[in-house]
């Protein structure tokens, strides 16, 4: 048989064209993986600059709604635009829906880290304690949780109290870490306190906050009527006055608020005891921190943008700005 058959040059010719269509739907393969990478990498930019500018439409509707408010009056109250429901700011292909809280109509966390000082009764880390009693945390737990938060904010690393927590105790969980020995940035934080379970947390957590300031100032005309035990914790270890007694004071609010602090120690319930100047500082008609949860729909995505503003002479500036995609 001859070597160059016709036969075996087609043989040949055609293990040729097999490889030569492998080597091609290797390299065709290739280079749409590599731009399917790429289209998702520039989709991702895309995202990235999206969620950027829309938490900077966030601020600027956060801005407009606050300095229009603060222009209008020296009194932060319910009946302002910055305490409506689910507003919606409209935008070119999607829209930013949110509410504000006032982070002056809840338990400051922060406060926590404050040397005691003056009447032992008036510190945070005892109103603290009162809060959570009066929405019915057993006493131990309490002092626990109080205690503890106290340590968890406060700068050095020595316990408070026995009923406290330092490195030593976080240092013996299954999942080992340290005391924050520092402010607390959001709420959440508290989730890692001893004593705080899950259960316990979703219980507190509305009637708490955490401002980037020590000082403790509660606006009388903020705290809404589910969050008596905000008030009522100020109170509670020198007045002989019941949660149900501040849900009356709220209920019966002015609707545009008191316009001073005076006119809310005028009433009735507090006739017989006039409150300290520790306590009285403690109150407010007015707010500085306000925080933004909402969320920015465009095209097919849900981001959820939450901003921490200050007021400062009147005027709103963004002082935290967090965003995550929902879906």
């Amino acid at each position: 048989m001859m070597l160059n058959s016709p036969q075996k040059q087609r043989g040949i010719a055609l293990i040729t064209v097999l490889m030569i269509l492998a080597i091609m739907v290797t390299i065709a393969s290739t280079m749409t993986g590599r731009l399917t990478l790429s289209l998702k990498r520039t989709e991702g930019l895309i995202f990235s600059q999206s969620v950027y500018w829309y938490g900077q439409a966030a601020g600027d509707f956060g801005r407009m709604v606050l300095n229009q408010d603060f222009a209008d009056s020296d009194v932060v109250s319910l009946d302002q635009n910055w305490a409506l429901p689910e507003m919606v700011f409209p935008l070119e292909n999607g829209s930013i829906t949110g509410e504000f809280k006032d982070l002056r109509s809840c338990f400051n966390l922060n406060a926590l880290g404050v040397k005691d000082k003056g009447t032992i009764r008036a510190t945070p880390v005892t109103q603290f304690q009162a809060l959570l009693e009066g929405i019915g945390i057993n006493d131990y737990a309490a002092e626990m949780i109080a205690e503890s938060a106290r340590d968890w904010v406060d700068k050095d690393d020595q316990s408070n109290a026995a009923q406290g927590a330092e490195d030593s105790i976080y240092q013996a969980r299954s999942v080992p870490h340290l005391a924050g020995n520092n402010l607390m940035v959001d709420v959440s934080e508290l989730r890692a306190v001893q004593g705080v379970g899950q259960k316990v947390y979703d219980r507190i957590a509305p009637y708490l906050c955490a401002i980037p300031t020590v000082d403790q100032k509660i606006n009388i005309n903020t705290v809404k009527v589910e969050q008596a035990a905000v008030l009522y914790a100020l109170f509670e270890r020198d007045f002989n006055l019941a949660l149900s007694d501040f849900t009356k004071v709220l209920e019966d609010r002015p609707v545009s608020g008191w316009n001073n602090v005076d006119d809310f120690l005028a009433l009735s319930i507090f006739s017989e005891s006039k409150p300290s100047a520790e306590i009285k500082a403690q109150l407010s008609v007015s707010s500085e921190y306000f925080q933004l949860n909402g969320k920015a729909e465009f095209e097919d995505r849900i981001i959820a943008v939450q901003l921490l503003f200050q007021m400062d002479e009147k005027k709103a500036k963004v002082i935290r700005y967090q965003s995550g995609g929902l879906k």
